[in-house]
């Protein structure tokens, strides 16, 4: 773009007089609309549409190239892929090869499965299958004339010989690299891995020292430019226990020569070694900052106590500048050694292992990894058997993390360091499922930490009612996310099943019983004011929300696998009682905005939640009758006088059984016909992600 006229960005493109205009805004705005175009079918479109956005969107197109390989042929409505020619896999290395675009390319990743041939008879004479070579040559070829690389990933099941390791060294930008060892037993030759002067994150993935063992440590000892370190070790050795890992062969040139690794970030999933005196110094423990530690395992077994009491729980070193630490198990010693330092500013405790995943709470798509381009699952294998109840819902019946499954002694002695040592400066916090927090526990912490911007936690059903109370002190908090505890079940609803699950028919009749059942509002558990109906939550909450002073800084809240984004408010007229339906909601609320993008009128005014708390029954009537709160809030018998013996006796029932109480239209304005809302949208995965507390909460590294 550097060598185009800048005239060029003042210009619109047109077609002849009298015809339709292809382009009627300035080209600048075109190539910032363009670079916001990430899907890779739609840039390929925009190339074939004219030169101009051929221009614009090729260098996007192949600026993160990501080839797959299958181990059989794929098909696209009956047609096998790449019909004419080869796979799509061999054939965009042959478009790198052959085509000038390979200076565009800025990431490149292989991934998938590669068939290697007679393997097995290759490697009885000590040789590397023509196939494996022959792929290499060509990944060689392709990195040769991507003299602009900076980022190679090579996640095939095969191994990277050295040919791809010494084209590698030759790349002047080239500051990423992610290795992918296989983890077949077949015997191949092993290299000493080269150094890469210029690079600065470096993921190794599937470690296995009876597998593939190259050498890294002259890797390591050469990068010192580098920043980010991933290490994964295949899950085999520590389901095994076997305690094959030697950590000084990997480090044993930075010790040496007494070079420490001076990284930023500092990744380990799935380690099983012994710890000795000299790994302390192999990295330089005042410039790690993030730290994560994953075991992948549902706890850990008495044979693994042997290799992990080997790790001190006391750092090696006293000014340590630990800024976010991420784990996914819970132990005494984890606690002791979140208790001796200061100064966490992020903490997530992963509620996902390799063999099982936290249903309830993750709003992942599950049973979408595969494209369109694979076939359906069959309805027999998508169900569970005997009961017809789909394996991947997220009210499915399996049994949680098990490693967080902890005594109530654990989890005090957690928040008591959290509180204590790192409150003051924690921003993010996200909890385990298996720690359902009492309303003293959550007041302690969010009194202790007041900077708070994301906060994922789960609550006892009976203290929903003070997260009204509590969360006004954060005033910096964006991201709310509430977790079902993993004990908890669900009722009313068979586990398994949700309202998507059903045919249309037993959808139409399950939410008419909804409608019209009392226990519907009644709910017991969390879990069941989560199954309530999209439509019904949302109506709910955009009048709980409404308190700008309170949730005005609020951007999306999450309630187990369900979602929200907040967005402006606004004033809509009160609904009457005449359209209110038999739970307590509304069939149809006419909406007419008076007010949005967050600007208050002067009728307005919330109460400010430092001096007032926010009253159950506000100005309202005591005849009207609003909707429940969605945090597990239930309504009065709105034809019940306050005073009538039968009230008191209700009263007198709720004080023995705490039950949560209705914010009755709290935020309302000094015109009693109306009342504040908030916009809010249902959102999935693609928004999410971006958030920490969701987007980390997984075994990904």
């Amino acid at each position: 773009m550097a060598t185009v006229n800048q005239n060029m960005f003042g210009a619109t493109i047109s077609e002849q007089p009298g015809g339709a205009q292809l382009m009627v805004l300035p080209l600048n705005l075109i190539v910032e609309i363009v670079s916001h175009v990430n899907d890779t079918g739609d840039l390929a479109r925009l190339c074939r549409t004219c030169r101009v956005f051929n221009y614009m969107a090729l260098p996007q197109l192949y600026r993160n190239l990501t080839l797959t390989s299958y181990d059989k042929i794929r098909y696209r409505d009956e047609q096998p892929e790449g019909i004419g020619s080869a796979s799509p896999f061999t054939m965009g290395l042959n478009t790198i090869i052959t085509r000038s675009y390979a200076s565009l390319v800025r990431s490149m990743t292989l991934r998938g499965e590669w068939r290697e041939h007679e393997l097995e008879e290759h490697a009885r004479v000590g040789r590397v299958p023509d196939s494996s070579m022959l792929l290499n040559i060509a990944a060689r070829a392709a990195v040769d004339r991507m003299t602009n690389l900076e980022s190679f990933h090579w996640e095939l099941n095969t191994k990277m010989l050295d040919t791809v390791f010494l084209g590698l060294t030759q790349l002047p930008k080239l500051t990423s690299l992610t290795i992918r060892f296989p983890s077949s037993r077949h015997p191949q030759p092993t290299f000493v891995i080269p150094g890469m002067p210029h690079l600065k994150c470096l993921k190794i993935t599937d470690i296995d020292p009876l597998c593939y063992p190259d050498d890294i440590a002259t890797l390591l000892v050469k990068s010192r430019k580098l920043r980010e370190l991933k290490m994964h070790w295949s899950p085999r050795m520590r389901n095994a226990q076997e305690p094959s890992v030697s950590l000084h062969d990997y480090f044993r040139k930075l010790i040496s020569t007494k070079q420490p690794l001076t990284v930023k970030k500092m990744t380990f999933q799935n380690l099983y070694a012994f710890h000795t005196e000299d790994f302390n110094f192999a990295f330089d423990p005042t410039t790690v900052e993030d730290v994560t530690f994953l075991s992948g395992v549902e706890g850990s077994s008495l044979v693994n106590t042997f290799v992990e009491s080997s790790w001190p729980t006391v750092p090696p070193h006293a000014q340590l500048k630990i800024k976010s630490v991420r784990m996914d198990a819970v132990s005494k010693r984890n606690s002791e050694f979140i208790g001796n330092f200061r100064g966490l500013e992020r903490l997530y405790f992963v509620n996902v292992t390799s063999d099982s995943s936290d249903y309830l709470n993750s709003p992942r798509p599950k049973g979408l990894e595969s494209s369109a381009l694979t076939p359906p699952v069959s309805e027999p294998q998508a169900l569970g058997a005997g009961n017809g109840t789909a394996t991947n819902s997220p009210i499915t019946s399996a049994s949680p993390s098990g490693q967080l499954n902890m005594s109530s002694s654990m989890r005090d002695s957690y928040l008591s360091h959290i509180t204590l040592n790192h409150g003051a400066t924690l921003r993010h916090l996200l909890l385990p499922s298996k720690w359902p927090l009492s309303t003293a526990m959550i007041a302690r912490l969010v009194h202790s930490c007041p900077n708070l911007e994301q906060l994922a936690l789960a609550t006892e059903f009976a203290s929903m009612d003070s997260l009204n109370l509590l969360i006004p002190f954060l005033r910096k908090l964006k991201a709310l996310r509430l977790l079902i505890p993993s004990v908890s079940g669900s009722r009313g609803v068979p586990a398994g099943t949700t309202v998507k699950h059903l045919t249309d028919q037993g959808k139409a009749s399950f939410e008419g019983k909804l409608m019209q059942d009392e226990n519907f509002m009644n709910a017991k558990s969390f879990a069941e004011v989560v199954e309530i109906d999209d439509d019904l939550l949302t109506e709910s909450m955009s009048y709980d929300l409404a308190n700008e002073q309170v949730y005005g800084n609020v951007q999306v809240i999450g309630m187990g696998w369900k979602a929200w984004e907040l967005r402006d408010f606004y004033k809509s007229p009160r609904p009457s009682r005449e359209t209110q339906s038999p739970v307590g909601q509304f069939h149809e609320v006419i909406e007419s905005p008076i007010y949005s993008n967050g600007a208050p009128i002067s009728a307005h005014r919330s109460p400010d939640p430092q001096t007032t708390q926010i009253p159950s029954w506000p100005n309202a009537s005591p005849k009207f009758r609003g909707p429940p709160s969605t945090l597990g809030k239930r309504t009065r018998d709105s034809e019940t006088p306050l005073d009538s013996p039968r009230a008191q006796d209700k009263n007198e029932d709720r004080d023995a059984t705490p039950r949560p109480y209705p914010s009755w239209y709290a935020h309302t304005s000094a015109d009693e016909d109306l009342v504040w809302r908030r916009r809010m949208r249902r959102v999935g995965w693609e928004t999410l992600q971006h958030w920490e507390i969701w987007g980390l909460d997984t075994q990904d590294i």
